[in-house]
């Protein structure tokens, strides 16, 4: 066994891996942002997502409006809607000096900086691994720009747990080959707040490591080290909760969350093309997101399936997996690949959701740029042509047979032509198989280099694999702006104006409506709106627009057929974008809109019958009447009737007319398993005022009519809830508001504590007495911040504790040990 002993202060090496991602990607990113005219826009959800939830979050933060937030969907949980897409990003508070029109801004800059600590948190865990630290640094840029890294500039909070993930298990090994303590319980606590979705596949490859080095010998069992690695795992995990305990709390109610695999669906996919696209996002720069090229039906759109590196691509994984068995990355690469070509073990990464994602493959990205530069370090002892020749074979194989096999293509269900490529984009096809190849002829050119001028080899290869990172980053980058639905100079003159040149002056404290324009155009407005895609709201959403017929998934898109829910949750206008043809607009005048006037691109409707917020009903239905409705009555018959519960119903027995026995009926007829789906729903022995309930447009204006003239006289949202103001004329009532219940809330009325009935399929309202004028007053903390701040509290302490008995952060080791075994049976 071999010591190799490497002074660290030499040379800044650390300082390398970080500054050749930054100024590689600010090559590809400067000539963008000139094209953008100062910000940086891509398509789809970066561009609707990722840019309006910095400036609102940053608003919010600022204005002090950090627990209920208006002007996301109807209303939300802000740290549990924020936490998994910013706030615990260390990047998103770095911009909370900046003024608000600033922040679209400051979107490039963060990039790159986020590009360049993937590099740097690569080189950290990469340096233990190879003797000549250059190749550290070189597995830095691999990983910051693997395909994995690029397609998720998409989903700009995905590169956050991509730094945090080199540092937990480099805090793993230094745990382990120093007895440091203190960096496993930080590196934890990292993970957890930075994303608490990845953190959960982060947590179980780390417990694959650890096991496969322990039977690998790399790390050697000791009870007192496990006992502490334990503790320092436990106290990461506890000071985390100041963040994670309320972000936990906020999704319990989405049902995304509980859809688990079962049945066949553990074993196989359901789409054989998935297997197909798994396997060529190791060869192949992957495919845009939203956009399957390789693959069409794969039904993978969003799901992050890439793990292809630049330039190298599989060729040094394949030859060192080939030539070093029962080495750890062997091992390692091995199980993952599996995993990921096994449904079951891929969803293990996310708690076993049904839905599919490879959101995890960053993990096989890092780990197969570690076995890159590790092979490159040891390229005597490694065998080129083992991992050179299957790459090139496979690359040049899955090229030819999807770019050149024979499809029948039917058009209205008749053979038409024969078509040669099963791609779905030829020109991005071939340009990205280009890449592939090109990338495996360089490589092979490198490896020749290496052979007659080793002392060149580095920095020809450097050269080399910063032209190609650019080039193929830039390309892919292009490819996917050129496929947005709203064009840059439209995002430009009416999203990222913020609505300046509209001179409504209610739009804050009413509701809107948009239709024919991108998503989000409220919240970059930052103006409370019924149109949202958000993936994390109340589960009271949810719930309301399921049972109201309504899809509701990542986001809240009423139809406008839905008219009747836009004077329940207080609508006021409608935006309809100017340039839409006549048919969408036509579409877009629901009853009782009428054209006010043309502001900031869009023609602006108002509602005619517009309720404002908090008004009160004379007429109630049980749950279970409500479900039986047909989904297309159903936004009708909420301005008919509030929904209660039927012990709501025998709470409220002087306000709904409740008698005992009163539903006995109704309860043997219906059939919660079985909806009747009809406009009048019948049951034996039930008389239901269902039944007295028209649907017509008359009936409509008549109905939101009566419920204005019982509205209140003002309502107005403050920093934690909202206010209102009531004159009941007549006997006591439920005041309803159409604000999605949340455990958080509480309430006064006069003063007085008022109990908030969840009523309407997820909206919220108080009693309020009869011939009063009623101060109401909602306040919201969000639930289990407050036992997180303490249990994080308690658990530094603890920590702190624990490391003035330990000696600090100090180590047994003064260097890192770089290993080179020969006969050794511990192989890394």
């Amino acid at each position: 066994m071999n010591l190799h002993r490497v002074d660290q202060k030499s040379r800044p090496y650390a300082l390398f891996a970080f500054l050749w991602a930054v100024i590689l990607s600010a090559v590809i990113v400067i000539p963008i942002i000139i094209y953008d005219g100062g910000y940086f826009l891509y398509y789809g959800d970066f561009n609707v997502q990722e840019i309006p939830f910095y400036r609102l979050a940053h608003d919010s933060i600022l204005s002090g409006e950090t627990g209920w937030n208006c002007h996301t969907d109807l209303g939300a949980n802000f740290v549990g809607s924020y936490s998994f897409y910013l706030l615990g990003s260390p990047f998103f508070w770095m911009t909370a000096v900046l003024p608000s029109h600033w922040m679209p801004y400051s979107i490039a800059p963060l990039l790159v900086l986020k590009l360049g600590f993937c590099s740097l948190s690569a080189y950290i865990y990469i340096r233990r691994y190879v003797r000549n630290p250059r190749y550290a640094v070189m597995g830095g840029i691999l990983y910051a720009f693997s395909s994995f890294s690029v397609y998720n500039i998409f989903f700009f909070h995905f590169h956050e747990p991509m730094i945090v993930l080199p540092l937990l298990l480099a805090a793993l090994d230094e745990f382990h080959d120093t007895g440091r303590k203190g960096v496993v319980a930080l590196a934890v606590c990292a993970s957890a707040v930075v994303n608490y979705y990845f953190f959960v596949g982060q947590a179980v490859f780390a417990l694959i490591y650890y096991i496969v080095k322990l039977t690998c010998g790399v790390y050697r069992f000791r009870v007192k080290r496990f006992l502490n690695l334990i503790a320092e795992c436990a106290l990461g995990f506890l000071m985390s909760f100041f963040l994670l305990l309320p972000s936990v709390a906020a999704i319990t109610g989405n049902y995304r969350v509980s859809e688990l695999l079962n049945g066949w669906g553990l074993l196989i996919y359901s789409r054989v093309q998935r297997y197909v696209q798994i396997f060529v996002s190791l060869f192949f720069p992957g495919d845009i997101p939203a956009r399957n090229n390789f693959t069409p039906s794969a039904n993978g759109r969003w799901s992050s399936v890439a793990a292809y590196l630049p330039m190298f691509s599989m060729t040094f994984v394949i030859a060192y997996i080939r030539g070093r068995k029962g080495s750890f990355f062997r091992r390692i690469l091995i199980i993952l690949l599996l995993m990921a070509f096994i449904p079951v073990f891929n969803s293990v990464f996310q708690l076993i959701n049904a839905t599919y994602y490879a959101r995890w493959f960053y993990i096989i990205t890092l780990i197969c740029a570690a076995v890159t530069v590790r092979a490159i370090d040891r390229m005597n002892e490694i065998e080129f042509k083992k991992g050179f020749v299957p790459a090139l074979i496979i690359t040049a194989a899955c090229s030819l047979l999807i770019g050149l096999l024979p499809e029948k293509i039917t058009e209205d269900g008749k053979e038409s032509y024969i078509r040669f490529g099963l791609e779905k984009n030829p020109k991005v096809f071939w340009l990205f198989c280009g890449f592939a190849v090109g990338g495996l002829i360089i490589t092979a050119l490198m490896v020749l280099v290496h052979r007659k001028k080793p002392r060149l080899f580095f920095r020809f290869t450097a050269i080399l694999l910063s032209l190609f990172v650019i080039g193929y980053t830039e390309s892919y980058i292009w490819i996917g702006k050129s496929n947005t639905d709203s064009p840059d100079d439209y995002m430009r003159s009416y999203a990222l104006n913020f609505g300046q040149d509209i001179t409504l002056t209610d739009l804050q404290s009413v509701r809107s409506d948009f239709y024919g324009t991108c998503d989000n155009m409220g919240m970059f407005w930052e103006i409370p709106t019924i149109q949202a895609f958000h993936s994390i709201v109340p589960g009271s959403v949810m719930e309301f627009y399921n049972e109201t017929g309504i899809k509701r998934d990542v986001g809240s898109r009423p139809d406008t057929q839905y008219y009747g829910l836009r004077s329940l949750l207080s609508v006021k206008y409608l935006f309809a974008d100017r340039e839409s043809d006549y048919q969408s607009k036509k579409e877009a005048q629901m009853p009782g809109f009428e054209y006010m006037m043309t502001e900031n691109g869009f023609d602006i409707y108002e509602n005619r019958y517009y309720i404002p917020m908090g008004f009160t009903y004379d007429r109630y239905i049980t749950e279970e009447e409500y479900r039986d409705l047909n989904p297309r009555v159903k936004h009708l018959a909420l301005l008919k009737a509030m929904v209660l519960s039927q012990d709501q119903m025998e709470k409220y027995a002087d306000i709904t007319g409740y008698t005992d026995g009163m539903y006995e009926n109704l309860n043997k007829t219906y059939n919660k398993n079985k909806p009747q789906n009809l406009a009048i729903p019948v049951y034996e022995g039930f008389d239901t005022i269902l039944k007295e309930f028209k649907y017509r447009e008359d009936e409509y204006y008549k109905d939101a009519e009566k419920l204005k003239a019982d509205s209140c006289s003002s309502f107005t949202y403050t920093n934690d809830g909202f206010e209102a103001e009531y004159d009941n004329k007549g006997q006591d009532d439920l005041l309803f508001f159409s604000v999605p219940y949340d455990k958080g809330w509480t309430a006064t009325v006069n003063g007085e504590p008022a109990e908030i009935e969840k009523v309407n399929i997820g909206f919220m309202a108080v009693r309020v007495k009869g011939g009063e004028h009623s101060k109401v007053v909602f306040r919201y903390t969000t639930p289990m911040l407050r036992e997180g701040l303490i249990i994080s509290g308690i658990s530094l302490a603890v920590l702190i504790v624990y490391l003035i008995y330990n000696k600090g952060f100090s180590a047994k080791k003064r260097s890192r040990t770089i290993y080179r075994r020969k006969k050794s049976r511990r192989k890394v």
